[in-house]
């Protein structure tokens, strides 16, 4: 199956400012799904009291969005449950403006007060989406294979992972998404912000990357908009010649 991939990389700063800046880059490039960064809406500029829920004005732009361009869009925002807890949530909008599926993230990253701020996730799982599976992923969750293999595992073909990684570890960061994609081979698609906030310097970098571990796109430490066209039965070629998920023995580990 062939899918065009959009990385739109932001600042995220202002809710409106940042809404407004989606609009231009879906009229400037044109893809099936775009793929936007971690806590879209806020960024850490106070995610518990700006956190909406999905009634709110951010997903109600997104699937507004959707049904008027026949696109996707893949992006992490500050959700308020229910209960009044506060996830830091990824959320699947597919082309009819229908939300597809959602994550809450598991791995907090403590530094930077996110247990603070969020509930942790429970759960990770594959879910299907324009006919094939798929599987989400936020920033920290990165730097765990385990979650990464479950969903190789549950037969998702595609992860992607909205981020807010700072510059001072990028290479980490481009290391990481190719080993997560080569380690399951599987399509890694990571969407990471710009720009500066509270004295972290956000590293950019989005990519997307293939199942043997080559980058198909990648963008800088700019806002920049950038698509690639990938063929998720690139996955099936692969495999034929290198297998890993075939290849395990967990009796032994």
């Amino acid at each position: 199956m062939k899918v065009r991939i959009a990385l739109v990389q932001l600042n995220t700063t202002e809710r409106e400012e940042v809404l407004e800046k989606v609009k231009e880059a879906v009229r400037d490039v044109r893809a099936d799904i775009y793929v936007l960064p971690e806590l879209l809406t806020t960024g850490y500029k106070d995610p518990g009291g700006k956190a909406e829920g999905f009634s709110g004005r951010t997903l109600a732009f997104f699937m507004g969005t959707a049904k008027e361009t026949g696109a996707a869009f893949v992006f992490s925002f500050a959700r308020r449950d229910e209960d009044g807890s506060v996830r830091n949530t990824a959320v699947v909008v597919d082309k009819s403006g229908d939300i597809v599926a959602y994550y809450d993230k598991v791995h907090l990253f403590l530094p930077l007060g996110e247990g603070e701020i969020f509930t942790p996730g429970d759960r990770i799982e594959a879910f299907s989406f324009g006919g094939v599976k798929v599987g989400l992923q936020i920033c920290y969750d990165l730097r765990f294979p385990e979650a990464f293999r479950k969903l190789a595992l549950s037969g998702a073909s595609i992860v992607f992972v909205p981020a807010q990684w700072p510059a001072v570890r990028v290479e980490v960061w481009n290391s990481l998404l190719v080993a997560r994609a080569s380690e399951n081979g599987i399509f890694v698609v990571g969407s990471n912000r710009v720009g500066e906030e509270k004295g972290i310097t956000y590293g950019g970098n989005s990519a997307v990357v293939s199942p043997s571990g080559e980058v198909l796109l990648r963008l800088g430490r700019r806002e920049a908009v950038g698509a690639v066209d990938i063929d998720t039965d690139e996955i099936l070629r692969v495999r034929e010649k290198i297998n890993v998920l075939r290849d395990r023995r967990p009796g032994v580990y």
